[in-house]
């Protein structure tokens, strides 16, 4: 396993005991978010900033730089002088799905990146319209496959997680449902609970607060083991369809080509923000794991990824221009 692979409770005594010999990256630093304020990646890179002020007395401004599913952010940090002072919150849907959906990049998805540190990961949720006649996975599947093109499985929109959810899952289990693009969580899960369409891959809060309504049913999680959050729910995998997984992430990169020591001061700094009992609440109370990851790990979790949603891309066929 990678360095920075660390217990929440010692991130801050190690982080101490190193006495951070590298300095951190000339100041302010900037942390760009690929998308409009207020969605997850914009909640949890403010979270970040503001602890990581706290506790090293250094600026770090947070711009959102909205466009093409994180590729205009992700570009500019590319294109920064490769010091680590500039650098973005992104997910598993702008760094491990993106450039297989889009043929042309602007910015070298290899080269031009450098993964720093995990922040948190999430499981996501298999929802259906509680009209739906199905109690669990393993009665979907069977519905699915006596009813073949009647099922509809609303996403946020082509290529984003929910959507690649979904196809892995149509793949897995051998069953035809039809994929409808929404713009945004909000309209894919409302259309569910309103019974226009039967069923979606929602984030877990959304998911629970759909469930809370009487709504919609929570038949499974994609992760590979149980939630502690959500302890009856089973995951997809011991519903009947082994080897399913997915998981939702969100982590620091900056600059390809920045020094490792820099690079790897940037990790323990963010090891040290996610370590603080109120970020790892705050964290957890959006239905999230905070999870301090460093350059190592965190790369191999990324290009692991990317690889498994490249397969996914490929067969179905997705692009986005």
């Amino acid at each position: 396993m990678g360095l920075f692979k660390i217990v929440p409770a010692v991130a801050l005594a190690l982080a101490a005991a190193s006495g951070f010999a590298q300095d951190l990256p000339p100041g302010p630093i900037r942390l760009l978010v690929g998308f409009a304020p207020g969605g997850g990646n914009d909640v949890i890179a403010r979270t970040v900033a503001t602890q990581f002020q706290l506790n090293t007395k250094e600026v770090m401004v947070v711009e959102n730089k909205p466009g093409g599913g994180s590729t205009v952010a992700t570009a500019e940090m590319a294109r920064a002088r490769p010091n680590g002072s500039v650098l973005l919150l992104g997910s598993v849907g702008g760094q491990a799905i993106a450039p297989s959906i889009y043929s042309k990049l602007p910015y070298d998805p290899v080269k031009g990146v450098q993964a720093v540190s995990l922040v948190a990961k999430s499981a996501n949720a298999l929802v259906v319209n509680s009209e739906l006649p199905v109690k669990n996975v393993q009665e979907l599947v069977a519905y699915a496959k006596a009813h073949p093109g009647t099922l509809n499985v609303t996403s946020p929109g082509n290529g984003t997680i929910s959507h690649l959810s979904a196809e892995l899952f149509k793949s897995m289990a051998g069953v035809f449902i039809t994929h409808i693009p929404y713009r945004g969580d909000a309209p894919a899960m409302q259309d569910v609970m309103a019974g226009q369409a039967q069923m979606t891959f929602a984030s877990l809060p959304s998911a629970k607060a759909g469930a809370d309504s009487g709504k919609v049913r929570i038949l499974a999680v994609t992760s590979s083991k149980r939630v502690e959050t959500m302890p009856n729910i089973p995951t997809i995998a011991e519903s009947g369809v082994p080897g399913y997984e997915v998981l939702s992430w969100y982590g620091v990169f900056t600059t390809g080509g920045t020094p490792m020591p820099t690079v790897n001061r940037l990790a323990q700094e963010i090891a040290a923000v996610i370590a603080q009992p109120a970020i790892r609440e705050s964290i957890s109370k959006m239905g999230m794991e905070p999870a301090a990851l460093g350059p190592v790990d965190f790369t191999q979790l990324v290009n692991s990824d990317s690889q498994k949603w490249d397969k996914v891309v490929k067969t179905v066929g997705i692009k986005l221009d």
